[in-house]
């Protein structure tokens, strides 16, 4: 499940949620991030393969945003540790305009960079 990872992941501490663009719901808590992808903790399981239009709300601001647009698939799903929640990895398909660097950024303001 983590053999394909070009970059470490690290973990975040802070409450990072990430919203379906289709639904408005927050599908899960961000728990580890990269510029590649991210796992997720949820409350419900994903199929391996599904595709989401993900809203990703920063826990800091960065030129005026607080929020990054994410196209990501499914990539691993399972149970996690806590019986209550499933735990999700999810590869970037794509990040909208220059999302991609403002979530670089983001991660080395709070240190996220491996």
């Amino acid at each position: 499940m983590y053999k394909n990872r070009q970059r470490p992941r690290k973990n975040t501490p802070h409450l990072v949620k990430a919203v379906d663009h289709a639904t408005g719901q927050v599908i899960g808590r961000v728990v580890d991030i990269t510029a590649d992808g991210m796992m997720l903790v949820s409350s419900t399981g994903f199929n391996l393969g599904d595709i989401f239009e993900l809203r990703i709300n920063l826990p800091v601001m960065v030129h005026y945003r607080s929020d990054v647009d994410v196209r990501a698939e499914v990539m691993w799903s399972g149970p996690d540790t806590n019986p209550q929640y499933y735990k999700a990895g999810f590869k970037f398909v794509s990040l909208a305009n220059d999302d991609g660097y403002l979530l670089e950024e983001v991660m080395h303001k709070l240190n996220l960079v491996g």
